[in-house]
């Protein structure tokens, strides 16, 4: 972005009566804008933004909003969004945002499934979860613009925006937009979207998320149960914006860096957003009960999972091996869910147990597991012990559900050396890179967790060939 567009940017703020702190400024930067600071050390908790309610896009605000179905969240709710967006774009310089507008990125080179990487192979993605999140994807966007946005595009006084034109609208709203409160919902907010992302955020966004859902006020409304004493005055003056707010320190010419949200893997900030970190302690591998079928029978441990509450789950913190989780996942240590231990094991144990003994059973299994752990950490050899062999059959079992998962990961064929020297040949920023990137991290965690159940077999008493 160049020098005027920031002007531009920054004069249609000042219209719309945005407050931005003198402390930080807006630069051109790689991926279009960037916030940095001056050379001065602004402290945590010091609001650097307001951003006035009524500024943010959102179906709400829309001109169009009575013709765009009405979504609250989820995918549907980044369509409705896209194509309110998609229409302000193409009204160009007629849009009450145009100002904003010509600020964001002109292509998104990240999210290659809007078309900004055409070279793009998605064999790369095969078995990833990365792929599972895109299932349907595409189809679903071109599906609500042949069925939806065409026919709103139809009513307007505009030249329609093409399949490719929408696409790149959603991915906007993919990769920018905010969840504001109970009346905008989702919105693209400007400001809030030109700090870049980072884990280690200096910056969030705060808003008064419970606010009148016909109207947004933030006081008593007309729409409210008893409105006889409303103080139109108070509602006049109520701040009505939304703050950017400094969560820690920001060094001198620093750039500012905001949130998506603690909890996005990597395989969800490469769909959603177009990019990854260098290392996310939220990657995992998760399974659903259907992919489970081939290796336990599942429809038989439902019936018993219920019962489960019981058991002493405080133990699962003494083990490097297991951690909670109510999905069937394995995370960035390769380290499994106790839901997925729970199903391997109950696989293990219910043809030789009783339904009365399940449970003792189950701790006993548990408990010899975190001996032999132990055992492994302190290099301190054990006794043999009745649980021995269902502790074999249980790293059997999650060995063959690893390597299943990694034949997955194909990667079009490729080894690790491939893509390894594939990684090398594609610049940072790159689709391919990051999708290799995405492939050899699954591949460690799977990798990661065969060698810990296996190095469990190989200290057992009863060890045989794994």
């Amino acid at each position: 972005m160049n020098s005027d567009s920031i002007k531009t940017l920054l004069a249609w703020c000042f219209s719309r009566k945005f407050w931005i702190d003198p402390r930080i400024r807006i630069v051109s930067g790689s991926h279009g804008v960037a916030v940095v600071s001056e050379d001065i050390e602004i402290p945590t908790e010091t609001t650097l933004v307001h951003i006035p309610r009524q500024s943010v896009l959102s179906v709400k605000s829309s001109p169009i909003s009575d013709l765009i179905p009405a979504s609250p969240y989820g995918r549907a709710a980044q369509l409705s969004l896209a194509l309110a967006l998609s229409v302000e774009i193409a009204n160009g310089e007629t849009s009450a945002w145009h100002g904003y507008l010509q600020s964001l990125p002109r292509d998104l080179p990240g999210l290659f499934w809007v078309g900004g990487a055409g070279d793009f192979d998605m064999e790369l993605l095969n078995g990833t979860e990365a792929a599972k999140l895109l299932v349907n994807l595409v189809e679903e966007v071109d599906e609500y613009y042949d069925e939806i946005a065409a026919s709103v595009f139809s009513q307007l006084p505009l030249s329609p925006p093409s399949l490719s034109e929408f696409r790149f609208a959603y991915g906007l709203v993919s990769s920018r937009a905010f969840l504001v409160d109970s009346y905008h919902g989702l919105a693209m907010v400007p400001i809030a979207d030109a700090f870049n992302h980072i884990q280690d955020n200096h910056i969030h966004l705060e808003s008064d998320f419970d606010v009148c859902p016909e109207c947004g006020s933030l006081n008593r409304c007309l729409h409210d149960d008893h409105n006889d004493s409303i103080d139109e005055e108070a509602q006049r003056n109520e701040d009505d914006f939304y703050e950017m707010v400094s969560n820690r320190t920001i060094g001198p010419n620093e750039e500012i860096f905001n949130t998506y949200g603690d909890s996005l893997s990597n395989a969800q900030l490469f769909v959603q957003y177009g990019f990854i970190l260098d290392v996310n302690e939220n990657d995992c591998l998760t399974w659903t009960a259907t992919d489970l079928a081939q290796f336990v029978d599942c429809g038989r441990i439902e019936t018993i999972m219920p019962s489960l509450s019981i058991l002493p789950w405080e133990l699962i913190e003494e083990s490097e091996m297991v951690y909670r989780d109510a999905r069937f996942s394995l995370n960035d240590d390769g380290s499994i869910s106790h839901s997925l231990w729970l199903v391997f094991a109950f696989q293990v144990i219910i043809p030789t147990t009783p339904i009365n003994g399940l449970v003792p059973r189950l701790e006993n299994l548990f408990q010899r597991q975190l001996a032999l752990e132990r055992s492994i950490t302190e290099g301190t050899p054990l006794s043999h012990d009745d649980e021995d062999d269902a502790i074999l059959k249980l790293a059997e079992l999650l060995a063959s559900l690893c390597r299943a998962r990694y034949e997955r990961l194909s990667a079009g064929n490729k080894s690790n050396e491939e893509l390894g020297d594939l990684l090398d040949t594609f610049s940072e920023g790159s689709p391919t890179r990051m999708a290799v990137s995405l492939v050899l991290t699954e591949r460690s965690l799977l990798d990661s967790c065969m060698a810990s159940w296996e190095a469990l077999t190989l200290v057992s008493p009863t060890s045989h060939n794994y």
